[in-house]
């Protein structure tokens, strides 16, 4: 769990800064309740988020009303799993707690990405007609709402990056970061680099070998894998720029008061039903599921004309670790999906159809 999660941090990270606002400018109900699970309540912001919509405070016009319904049945049946999970005890694990702690510094950097992209990161109407209107001008087979969808997407998509681009500036600014790549370079040529050796600093924090270790083996559980990154100078300074920048960002976002906000609350809310999940899933619903020999032939001789390889059929020797892979995959998916089935034919849920549309 440790590993896992700690890469888990870091695609936090990695969605925090991508996700978008879309549509215009003004604010529409984010705190409309929408459904009811159990009686803890689903809001419309939170529905804007799974749809893309980072702070969930603009309406998302553009989604069909029928992928508005298959995200709230995700949001649904995450919120069945994560009660489930903490009806079985799992968030007074050691596991649970190791992983909420170990992920505070991607929370407020996810929170402050929010912040900013809440109060910058809008797109108003005028800006999406203009873009629109030479969208159209371009394609003239292309219809207006077509054009304002996709005019709201691009600059939704620029905002992004620019947001993103300001707080790293600011942070970096605010907590000037430095990486000592004499020292990074000493690793390259495989000379003896103790853990305790600074390859960075953000501001006073200190980044040491050691911890860039630590960050390299929550990437890959496959050991050849990390050690050949970390003999790799160009990856294990990419790495140290990486978490020195984290670390300038966090330290930013304290200094921004995003601590203890109500930005930081949800988003910490949203990384505790996800661990909670992946807990769930490791220790009770996918703990074990077998994939036998038989299975496997008879998939392999089920897809025989498939697998063919200069006109001969491939040996099954070479194959049998990815099919059994992906049967592996295809029970874990009707597994889960028949558990979810159950918590819901015991659960009371309500969906507010009005509020959905609104959405």
């Amino acid at each position: 769990m440790g590993k896992s999660f700690r890469g888990a941090v870091g695609i936090l990270f990695a969605v925090a800064l991508t996700l978008g606002m879309a549509g215009c400018s003004k604010t529409d109900g984010k705190n409309e309740i929408v459904a009811s699970v159990n009686g803890e309540d689903i809001k419309v912001g939170d529905l804007r988020e799974i749809l893309g919509v980072a702070g969930g405070a603009t309406p998302t016009a553009d989604v069909p009303p029928e992928k508005k319904k298959e995200a709230l049945d995700r949001l649904v049946s995450s919120f069945l799993l994560a009660q489930d999970a903490r009806g079985k005890g799992l968030d007074n694990t050691t596991e649970y707690k190791q992983a909420i702690a170990q992920s505070e510094q991607g929370i407020l950097i996810a929170a402050l990405f929010r912040k900013e992209m809440e109060a910058k990161g809008k797109a108003g109407d005028k800006e999406i007609e203009a873009e629109a209107k030479k969208l159209r001008e371009a394609d003239k087979n292309l219809s207006e709402k077509d054009a304002k969808d996709r005019a709201g997407k691009m600059l939704s998509s620029q905002m992004t990056r620019k947001v993103q681009e300001d707080l790293i500036a600011a942070a970096k600014k605010d907590t000037p970061t430095s990486v000592d790549k004499e020292q990074i370079q000493k690793i390259g040529k495989g000379e003896n680099v103790g853990d305790d050796v600074i390859l960075g600093t953000a501001g006073t924090a200190k980044v040491s070998y050691g911890d860039i270790k630590r960050l390299v083996g929550g990437l890959s559980p496959d050991t050849k894998t990390t050690s050949s990154l970390l003999k790799n100078p160009m990856m294990v300074e990419r790495i140290t720029d990486r978490e020195l920048t984290s670390r300038a960002l966090a330290a930013y976002a304290k200094k921004q008061g995003v601590e203890g906000s109500e930005t930081v609350k949800t988003v910490r809310k949203n990384l505790e039903r996800s661990v909670l999940i992946s807990l769930l899933a490791d220790k009770v619903v996918l703990k074990d599921i077998p994939v036998t020999d038989k299975e496997i032939g008879e998939a392999y001789a089920e897809h025989a004309t498939e697998l063919v390889r200069n006109g001969k059929k491939v040996p099954l020797s070479e194959v049998k670790e990815q099919i059994r892979g992906f049967l592996q995959n295809n029970k874990k998916k009707k597994v889960l999906d028949d558990y979810i089935e159950g918590l819901k034919k015991k659960a009371k849920i309500t969906i507010n159809e009005s509020v959905l549309q609104k959405v």
